[in-house]
């Protein structure tokens, strides 16, 4: 949740990440949008309204003024690359997370290998082509929604950070001050999920972050509270397209394949 500590951040419009554990901002904002791109490992963005997970040559998207804090894992590398003001108002008022092109990518490669007072026109001509490859860019659901009623996001924050599939909703509900019954309708009212589906969602995102850092697909498993690796595998799979291993090693290919 947001604290005193939150502030304005008005560092270098480029910055590069990079960490063999996990590396954490906290939570601020910024006046112009902010693109996050992913080399390796995997990157987390947090806002009021959820978390995002943002995989290897995927590109996050975050609009200016907007309250957020994030993290790298799993050896994560990249870049956080700040849009102009007049450009980020021009984007969309959303955060996503896109499958963006390989032309996208080497653009924001070379703005951020680029400096601020050198090839100003050369940057005005590669923010030209970010603008117009994201309005093509498929965006992905790698979002976990959070409630806003203060007592259910208390609940939900508490599962976020340890999800299992031994989280009951009775317990949840409870928890929560509210009936089962109440629990259950708001929960879906405000996070456009079920309960069920919404743990399943923050178990893959955990998840992936665990494996990511090298453990081992049958532990991660077992301590989300799956007797079955195969019943894991195959729920990832439903939430992420993929195996989880596949999920990241054909992201990692694809990356090195566009960089080589």
């Amino acid at each position: 949740m947001p604290t005193d500590s939150m502030r304005t951040r008005r560092a270098r419009s480029t910055n590069r990440f990079e960490a063999e554990g996990v590396a954490e901002a906290k939570w601020h904002v910024h006046a112009c949008g902010q693109f996050i791109l992913v080399e390796s490992g995997i990157s987390h963005l947090r806002t009021e309204l959820g978390s995002w997970i943002i995989p290897t040559r995927r590109v996050g998207w975050v609009p200016p003024r907007l309250l957020h804090a994030s993290r790298s894992s799993g050896r994560g590398k990249g870049w956080a690359i700040r849009a102009p003001v007049a450009l980020s108002q021009k984007l969309p008022g959303q955060v996503s997370v896109l499958r963006a092109s390989a032309l996208m990518i080497a653009a924001l490669e070379r703005i951020a290998h680029a400096t601020a007072s050198r090839h100003s026109s050369m940057r005005r001509l590669l923010w030209r082509v970010v603008a117009a490859e994201m309005r093509e860019a498929e965006a992905e659901a790698l979002l976990v929604p959070m409630p806003s009623d203060p007592r259910m996001r208390a609940t939900a924050e508490k599962l976020l950070s340890n999800p299992a599939m031994g989280a009951d909703v009775t317990r949840a509900a409870a928890r929560s001050g509210m009936s089962r019954r109440t629990f259950t309708r708001h929960f879906r009212q405000e996070t456009g999920m079920s309960f069920a589906s919404w743990k399943r969602a923050a178990i893959a995102h955990h998840a992936l972050e665990r494996i990511a850092a090298g453990q081992k697909v049958s532990a991660v498993a077992f301590d989300v509270g799956y007797s079955s690796v195969s019943a894991f595998v195959a729920m990832m799979h439903r939430q992420l397209g993929a195996a989880p291993r596949e999920f990241l090693n054909v992201h990692s290919q694809e990356y090195l394949s566009l960089s080589t």
